[in-house]
């Protein structure tokens, strides 16, 4: 029996590895490298970035309609064959995206494949089998996955900056939906168990996925005045953030800066934002998370008045130092 326990102690920990491995590959292949797309000689040159800018947001909100019920799937049966279904349909919408001509093909392939993809290989599925392996215990499971996780856009904006130039932006797309193919679909059937949540709940969601839904909207209904000033300041605060992360790329190669030296200064926000996912959080408790939710915001804006107008390098490296800190603390602390 104390093999057993041994045993099962250390595949948790195998399996939260596999998850974040999963989930930085998800976000490195569709959502960090779209920044690079949007730079000098890559997608923009052809579609423009507006529509492109329109077809992610698209993709975000799809992925968010359905959030409830991909995460109702995973209590009621685990996220395996979730990580699988979306490899798959993220390296579909990569390869129909290198190949699309047309900008309605663009805003139809982020609507209906990636979007989807999006809900299935990025954190919420993992914070769910985490849930189901390790109980009331996550604190380190959780610190253990964001750390590899916000890895992420330190490997991927630098490697698909690198592909563009070898490949051409195509190319690079295709490669980027092979990776996540060859890499997410062996971990989720090799590593991932499943292990469902047990009760009446959990059986309810299996045959009745809308109840996923009904619940969100009854919880919203409960929701007091604080809950709807923190979801306002988050919406408004969020858009500004990732707007910024697509746009960062090509913004600093418009002021002058060369395409391999921005994807290399700007991929070291992940590097940066990796102490604020765990100082600041923990820190709110001593503090109060208000006053540090502002900051982070006030951080963020400062960032951008750092690099507005930039013709010299320290003055990007600092936007980089502080729009890490920002972006590693966000989620965090919402």
């Amino acid at each position: 029996q104390g093999g057993g326990r041994r045993g099962s102690a250390i595949y948790r920990w195998v399996l939260v590895v596999a998850l974040a491995v999963m989930v930085n590959v998800g976000y490195g292949t569709i959502f960090y490298s779209f920044g690079v797309l949007l730079g000098e000689g890559a997608a923009a040159s052809e579609f423009g970035r507006a529509l492109l800018s329109a077809s992610l947001g698209l993709g975000v909100v799809v992925s968010g309609a359905l959030a409830p019920l991909i995460g109702a799937y995973c209590d009621a049966r685990g996220p395996r064959w979730v990580y699988v279904a979306g490899a798959a349909l993220g390296c579909l919408g990569l390869a129909a995206f290198s190949r699309s001509t047309e900008g309605w093909q663009v805003v139809a392939v982020w609507a209906l494949l990636l979007g989807p993809a999006m809900a299935c290989v990025f954190y919420e599925p993992a914070y769910v089998g985490i849930g189901q392996w390790f109980g009331g215990r996550q604190g380190k499971p959780l610190g253990l996955l964001t750390l590899i996780g916000g890895l992420s856009v330190t490997v991927f904006l630098p490697l698909s900056q690198w592909l563009v130039g070898l490949l051409g932006w195509r190319g690079a797309v295709l490669a980027l939906g092979i990776f996540l193919l060859a890499t997410v679909v062996p971990l989720s059937l090799l590593v991932v168990r499943d292990k469902p949540r047990g009760g009446p709940v959990a059986r309810e969601q299996r045959l009745y996925p809308k109840n996923a839904y009904a619940g969100m909207l009854g919880g919203l209904r409960r929701g007091g005045r604080t809950f709807w000033l923190i979801t306002a300041a988050y919406s408004l605060g969020l858009a500004a953030t990732f707007g910024m992360l697509f746009h960062q790329v090509a913004y600093l190669q418009d002021l002058g800066f060369p395409p391999g030296g921005v994807a290399a200064a700007v991929g070291i926000t992940g590097l940066v934002s990796l102490p604020a996912r765990f100082a600041l959080p923990a820190l709110g408790d001593r503090v109060g998370p208000t006053l540090l939710a502002a900051a982070v915001f006030v951080t963020m804006a400062a960032s951008a008045l750092a690099v507005f107008g930039a013709s010299e390098w320290w003055r990007v490296y600092l936007y980089v130092a502080l729009f890490g800190v920002a972006f590693g603390a966000v989620l965090p602390m919402r």
